[in-house]
Formats: structure tokens, sequence, C-alpha cells
């Protein structure tokens, strides 16, 4: 909300400057006459005769009226602004990859070397704050699967949790892709009142952990329509931090068909361009709908003045009668 206080017809303000000069011009002496009395007896009967404080006052009065009509037809006013922001979000389940594997150095940061996970909560935590007006929610899995944060509008909540993830979380080695989009399309249905549904798949493994297929679980929430982001993080061979190069177990046929069945898309992230670009890319693709409105409220000052320079009229023409008829 803002508020100002302004003048819609402003111009009637440049007659005050020579209103003033009417006062000022009121105060000075004019030049000083010279008459000669053939008596003392005029100047005895000028003596007695009072300078008249109700004309001059009256006088005053009118000037004054004049200033306060010149600022009413100024028409000043109070402006009060409102703005309400109406939004239609959207629900976004993240599934973060937390295996072992993740721990897997093979990204560079500013020129230094970090892990996928490292990698993974920079490029999300980022995604997290450019998205105020979605809800987000936080399902990691491993071996299993586990539910770290429900649809939440607390960003801070969310990136809280996203920065405190580490590979022990989940005490089960594999990855269970299918539990994971399981469980976060549970999680979306459970909100009926939003239309767009979407799970951000992270993870740079296969699926072979779980209950559910990856394209069982796909399938299933195609029907509750829910769209799946994949993102395949990592280069095909990795460095671990006991010095060990391992090959990775990527199945991206399966990702792609993962996001096939739901209306998503597949992203390959092998470096930190990549990855930052596949998040922009889902920023664009899924946008929150907008809309603001504002309300004005305009209060109207100028009845006051008008009512002001009425009433000083009056006193003037009140002060006038007053005045003492000159001597004769």
């Amino acid at each position: 909300m803002t508020e100002h206080f302004q003048f819609a017809q402003p111009e009637w303000l440049y007659a005050l400057p020579f209103i003033l000069c009417l006062i000022i011009l009121r105060r000075r002496r004019g030049a000083e006459g010279s008459i000669t009395y053939p008596t003392v007896r005029f100047i005895a009967s000028l003596a007695h005769t009072p300078q008249s404080l109700a004309g001059k006052m009256g006088a005053l009065c009118f000037v004054l009226a004049s200033a306060a009509i010149a600022i009413a037809l100024a028409r000043p006013q109070h402006v009060e602004d409102k703005t309400f922001r109406t939004v239609n979000g959207i629900d976004i389940m993240i599934a973060f990859d937390l295996s072992y594997s993740m721990e897997t150095p093979d990204m560079v940061l500013n020129r230094m070397p970090i892990n996928r996970l490292v990698a993974a909560k920079h490029v999300i935590t980022q995604f997290v704050d450019g998205r105020p007006d979605d809800r987000i929610g936080i399902v990691g899995f491993a071996g299993k699967t586990k539910s770290f944060c429900p649809l939440t509008l607390d960003h801070a909540l969310v990136n809280s949790i996203i920065r405190d993830f580490h590979p022990r979380m989940i005490q089960a080695d594999g990855t269970a892709i299918g539990s994971a989009i399981a469980a976060a399309a549970t999680r979306l249905d459970d909100r009926k009142d939003t239309k767009s549904k979407i799970i951000i798949l992270v993870t740079d493994g296969a699926s072979n952990s779980g209950q559910i297929s990856p394209l069982v679980a796909a399938e299933n929430a195609a029907k509750l329509g829910i769209k799946i982001y994949t993102i395949a993080v990592g280069t095909e061979e990795g460095t671990l931090a006991n010095g060990m190069v391992v090959q990775s177990e990527f199945d991206e046929p399966t990702l792609r068909k993962i996001a096939q069945l739901t209306g998503g898309e597949h992203f390959r992230a092998t470096n930190m361009a990549s990855f930052n670009k596949a998040f922009t890319s889902i920023g664009k693709l899924e946008k929150s709908e907008a809309k603001v409105q504002t309300v004005r409220h305009i209060e109207e000052y100028f009845m006051y003045f008008l009512a002001t320079g009425a009433a000083l009229t009056l006193l003037g023409l009140s002060l006038q009668a007053l005045k003492p008829a000159p001597a004769p």
C-alpha cells in the first residue's frame, strides 16, 4: 500500500503569488501628500478620527479568502493505492538422489572440484529462490525413499533442508527411482485445487531398488496430471573421494521415457553450465500466473478550503459593514 498527497489541478496554485503580492502591497505606505490647511481646526478634527481596524481586517479577510478558494480550485487530495496480487502457483516436488554415488567429484564450481551432491544443492537452492509463488516439497531417495519436506511456501525451510543433505541420511544402498516418483506423486495428489503439478527428478544412476518400476510409477503420475522432468547429473566417468574411478550407471532411455510418458522433458547435466541450463529451461516451461490489481482511493479536501474561503468572505463583508463612515 502506498500513500501520497497531490493536487488534481495544480495550475490554480499559480494564483497564490499574486495574492501574496496584494498582501505586501497593502502593507506598504504610499507617497505622502502635502496639504495646506488654512486653520488648525481641520487638523484637530483629523486627529480625532481613528484609523479603521475593521476596514483593514476586512480587506485581509478578502485576500485570505481568495487564497483559500485558489487552493480549493487546485483540488488537494490524499491518494491511497492498494495493490492486490493473485497468483496461480505451481506445486513442485523435487526428488533428490542421496545415494553414495552422488559424492563423485566430477563437477567444477568457481574453478574448484565439487561432487554431484554439492552441485545439485547449489543449483536447486537457486531454483527454489526463483520460485516465490510456488509450493515446493522435497523427497530424498537412495535404496529407499524418505519425505523431507511437504509442499510449502516457506522456501527458507526448503533450502535449509537441502543444504543439510548428505548421502548417509538414508541408510540403504541403491537407487529407488520408481519409489521416489510414487512418493512425490502422492504428495502432489493430496492437493486437489492446484492445476499444475510437476516432479523434478535429479539422479546420477539407474533404478536398482524399490518395489515399483519407474515406468509404472510414471504412468500412474501421468494419470494424476503430473509432469515429470528428469535430470541425469554427472559425467560418464567420475573419481570418487577415495581415488577410485567408476563407470556411472546412467539409464537415460528410462529417464527419457519417464519424461515422455508424463509430458515433461529430460536433461543431461555433465557440468555446472548444463545443470543450470536444465533448471532454467524448466523455469521457463513452468511459469506461474500472477495477476496484479491496483485499487485507488482518493479523498478530496477542496471542500474544507472552499468553506474556509466562504467564511472569510462573509467575515470580510461583516467587518466592512462595521467600518466607520468617513468624516464630512
